[in-house]
């Protein structure tokens, strides 16, 4: 007769992963953006569906542009070399410059 192999083990549940999740969710409230995206409009005050309500709107103001009239633009490169001229100035006899690479 075969036994199983965990006889004696003692196996846990750790239910420490779900309490921080539900923690995280009363203490840490997504912005007003992702409760839209995500209908989570539970536990909101006045003000922050106000503010749902202005993202709504301008969300539904933008023009969809496709991509036949989206106008692209060539940059250029004008990172141009500056060389700067260091100026040193007298130090005390005691410190001396160093120039670093």
């Amino acid at each position: 007769m075969k036994y199983p192999k965990d006889k004696g083990l003692c196996f846990k549940m750790d239910a420490t992963d779900e309490a921080i999740l539900d923690v995280k969710k009363h203490v840490m409230k997504p912005s007003p953006l992702e409760q839209v995206l995500t209908n989570a409009l539970t536990d909101i005050d006045s003000d922050e569906e106000q503010e749902i309500k202005e993202c709504l709107k301008e969300l539904n103001a933008l023009k969809e542009v496709s991509p036949l009239e989206a106008k692209l633009e060539e940059l250029k490169d004008e990172s141009k070399t500056v060389e700067v001229k260091l100026e040193l100035k007298t130090l005390p006899s005691h410190l001396k410059y160093v120039f670093l690479e």
